[in-house]
């Protein structure tokens, strides 16, 4: 694929940018789960399933992407599924109950499995092999430590702002990051 310099560093900073938000929420919950027990008044053990059906359901999309990726254009399926993910955050953060905000995390679940995939794919498509190395090391990084530094910022977020600030700031930087990808 020819691009030129200025296009493929903005399709690598924003495909980036998604996949460092969906990464961060892959791990925010661990920290708020408490906060997040007690809004809804419900036990640990039905309060984790906020974490394991995420992980299930990002590791059977992470499965279909394949197939999804081969019969869907890329800038399409990128943008619907950073969309799912965004939907699924606006869900939770407006949560009236926890039925809700599991299946506002099982939306951004699907989301995440796709992106975490096809992001792979377009690094790789838009950058020549004898750099290809480079960019999937900074994207290594990034996306690597995301779900490290997550559990902390997600916790002082919880406790400062509450719970559902978690969702909204990831839901800002998911609809700017959804408009950058769509210019």
């Amino acid at each position: 694929m020819e691009l030129n310099e200025q296009k493929r560093k903005s399709m690598f900073l924003v495909v980036l940018m998604g996949c460092i938000i969906t990464s961060l929420l892959s791990t925010a919950m661990t920290t708020a789960l408490p906060l997040i027990m007690e809004s809804f008044r419900v036990t640990a053990s039905v309060g984790q399933w906020l974490t394991s059906a995420f992980s299930l359901v990002v590791a059977i999309v992470v499965l279909a992407s394949a197939w999804l990726i081969k019969r869907f254009p890329t800038k399409k399926l990128y943008t619907s599924a950073l969309a799912l993910f965004s939907a699924g955050l606006l869900m939770d953060a407006l949560a009236a109950s926890f039925p809700m905000l599991l299946l506002g995390r099982i939306l951004q679940a699907c989301g995440n499995g796709v992106l975490m995939s096809l992001s792979q794919v377009v690094l790789l498509t838009i950058y020549p092999p004898d750099r290809r190395g480079a960019a999937m090391g900074m994207y290594g990084l990034a996306v690597g430590a995301a779900p490290v530094v997550s559990p902390t910022l997600a916790g002082l977020v919880a406790d400062l702002f509450g719970w559902r600030m978690i969702f909204i700031f990831a839901f800002v930087f998911s609809v700017i990051s959804l408009i950058l990808a769509g210019i």
